[in-house]
């Protein structure tokens, strides 16, 4: 029962007034809150709201404004989930709060509301950005609050999005995904050697090659510190990670992983366990790949560097992530072992796995002679 006992006092008078707050939850909302001088009115009155709401749920739909389900839905996110992440559904809050869905109630939130909102969405400035082809992360953001809703607040809700909707999202042709998403050993070596010239810092040709050969994403290979790497044993630990503040750039150190899966053991080469050696010995941080002056790197400053030996070698690439797709397509063409390499990126699915190290590398290299025989005999026949 939310009957609160609440005291105040005005200038004018010496002795503070008493009185009761009767507050009506439904479902986790508050629905309705009255003053009362007396407890036994405050609770007369609470037994009745609770009792017409509940006789009458729709009555709570009806109140809830989508705007009002947007900024429930933040302040609960903002408790349960990491910075980075609050920041970026932060950042995507300006296509919910100023859209057509903003003034629509609960209850009557339909699919063609979503529509107009998608056509709403296609009249926005950021269309022009020669990157965007779809709002498919908006319209997840929103299968997301919707969902929370009908699970924390109305389980009589329906989630009006369907596969409409997603393909409604896409506005422009986007070229797919190469078949071939990753670096070519010769081209990595290449890559390599063009960033050894990169004068800016040295690191960066280091950082490359540890996330080639271990697969780690930039923000774990960012994050390692010494106390988590064993280079007599040839072994580094993930357990924390980089995060790069959305508005500021700055990093900050994470003692968390992505998923409970990338906290995991990483093999090194020996060619690594050198590399490794040899920073320790000039290194001033307990960070191990820093800039000059022993800080965490930049995530813009690590791209630049990252790209801009792309373009000197005339190569498609322009990302940190295909490392990590480099290494899971050679490490499955060397050990068509796809539950090793699913161990190694940390992957909570092995279809996740199959994406990244593409199934060229599941091919075997007497695939066409054991086709040709089959064929053979049965054109003797």
């Amino acid at each position: 029962m939310a009957i609160i006992k609440r005291r105040y006092r005005n200038k004018k008078q010496q002795k503070p007034i008493t009185y009761y707050q009767a507050e009506v939850f439904v479902k986790g909302v508050r629905v309705a809150v009255k003053n009362f001088s007396q407890k036994r009115e405050a609770v007369v009155w609470h037994e009745k709201q609770q009792y017409k709401f509940r006789s009458n749920p729709t009555n709570l739909n009806d109140r809830i404004l989508f705007k009002d389900c947007v900024e429930d839905f933040y302040k609960d996110a903002k408790l349960r989930i990491l910075q980075s992440s609050y920041q970026r559904y932060e950042h995507q809050s300006t296509y919910l709060y100023k859209s057509p869905l903003a003034k629509v109630k609960m209850s009557e939130l339909k699919g063609f509301h979503v529509v107009e909102w998608i056509n709403w969405l296609k009249k926005h400035p950021t269309v022009q950005s020669k990157r965007r082809y779809s709002f498919k992360l908006e319209i997840k953001l929103l299968n997301t609050i919707l969902t929370w809703y009908k699970n924390f607040h109305n389980e009589d809700f329906n989630v009006p999005i369907t596969k409409k909707h997603k393909q409604l999202c896409i506005y422009k042709p986007h070229i797919p995904r190469r078949p071939d998403h990753f670096i070519q050993p010769d081209d990595a070596k290449r890559w390599i050697e063009q960033l050894r010239e990169y004068k800016s810092n040295p690191v960066y040709w280091k950082l490359a090659t540890f996330m080639l050969l271990t697969g780690a994403r930039i923000s774990e290979a960012c994050g390692l510190k010494w106390d988590a790497v064993d280079l007599t044993n040839g072994v580094a630990r993930v357990v924390r990670r980089v995060r790069w503040d959305y508005h500021t750039k700055q990093p900050y150190l994470e003692d968390v992983t992505k998923t409970v899966q990338s906290a995991r053991l990483l093999m090194l080469p020996k060619k690594l366990t050198e590399i490794l050696k040899e920073i320790k010995q000039q290194s001033i941080s307990d960070v191990i790949f820093t800039n000059n002056e022993g800080k965490i790197l930049k995530y813009n400053a690590i791209q630049s560097a990252f790209n801009h030996s792309f373009k000197k070698l005339n190569l498609p690439w322009r990302s940190t992530h295909i490392c990590r797709h480099t290494f899971a397509t050679i490490a499955l063409m060397g050990t068509k072992n796809l539950s090793a390499v699913q161990a190694s990126l940390g992957h909570t699915q092995q279809s996740m796995t199959q994406k990244y190290a593409k199934a060229v590398a599941l091919l075997s290299s007497d695939i066409g002679e054991k086709t040709s025989a089959i064929l053979f005999k049965t054109a003797q026949k």
